[in-house]
C-alpha cells in the first residue's frame, strides 16, 4: 500500500505538472492575440511561440512519463491485490484454526465433566449410609449419559433415539397393546 501511495503521487505530480504547462500554454497564446492588437515586434513573437513550443516537447516527455509510471502504477496494484488475497487466506486459516481449537477445547470440556459426573456418582454409590448388612446387592450404578453437540457430529445416537420414540409411542401411546 505505501509503495502504491509513493507511485500514484509521483503520477499526480506528473499529472499537475502538464497541468500547468497546458494552462501556461494557454495563457501563452492569449497574451499573443492581446499584443496583436498593441503592436509587438517579431522577435517577441518569436520568442513567446519559442516558449510555447517549448513547453509542448516538456508535455510530450511527460506523457511519456505517464505511460511509463501508468505500468508502474498497474505491477504495484497486482501486487497489493495479491497481498490483499494472501492476507484474506492467512485470516481465514487463522479463523479456522481458532475454530478447531475450540471444538477440541470443547471436548476436553465435556470428558471432565462426564468423568466428574462418573466419580460423584461413584462416591455416592461407595458412600452410602446403611449399615452393612442392609445393602441391597443387586443395586445397580446408575448410568451416566454423554453430553453431545452438534459440532461433534451428535447424529451418531439418532438410531438410539428413534428406538426411544418408538418405545414410546408402542408403550406409552397405546399403540403396542
Amino acid at each position: 500500500m505505501k509503495r502504491l501511495s509513493i507511485v500514484v503521487s509521483e503520477l499526480n505530480q506528473i499529472f499537475t505538472e502538464r497541468e500547468f504547462n497546458e494552462k501556461e500554454i494557454e495563457r501563452s497564446y492569449r497574451e499573443i492575440e492581446s499584443s496583436a492588437q498593441i503592436g509587438t515586434s517579431l522577435d517577441e513573437y518569436l520568442s513567446i511561440e519559442r516558449y510555447i513550443q517549448g513547453l509542448m516537447r516538456i508535455n510530450e516527455e511527460l506523457s511519456a512519463k505517464i505511460e511509463k509510471k501508468n505500468q508502474e502504477v498497474n505491477l504495484v496494484r497486482v501486487d497489493v491485490l495479491k497481498a490483499r488475497k494472501d492476507k484474506r487466506v492467512l485470516e481465514i486459516l487463522r479463523e479456522n484454526r481458532y475454530l478447531e481449537w475450540k471444538k477440541k477445547r470443547n471436548r476436553q470440556e465435556r470428558r471432565e465433566l462426564e468423568e466428574y459426573n462418573e466419580m460423584v456418582l461413584m462416591n455416592q454409590i461407595h458412600a452410602d449410609p446403611r449399615p452393612e448388612g442392609k445393602k441391597e446387592s443387586s443395586k445397580k450404578i446408575p448410568k451416566t449419559f454423554k453430553i453431545l453437540n452438534r459440532e461433534d457430529g451428535g447424529d451418531e445416537l439418532m438410531g438410539d433415539f428413534k428406538n426411544l420414540r418408538d418405545f414410546y409411542e408402542k408403550y406409552y401411546m397405546g399403540q403396542g397393546r
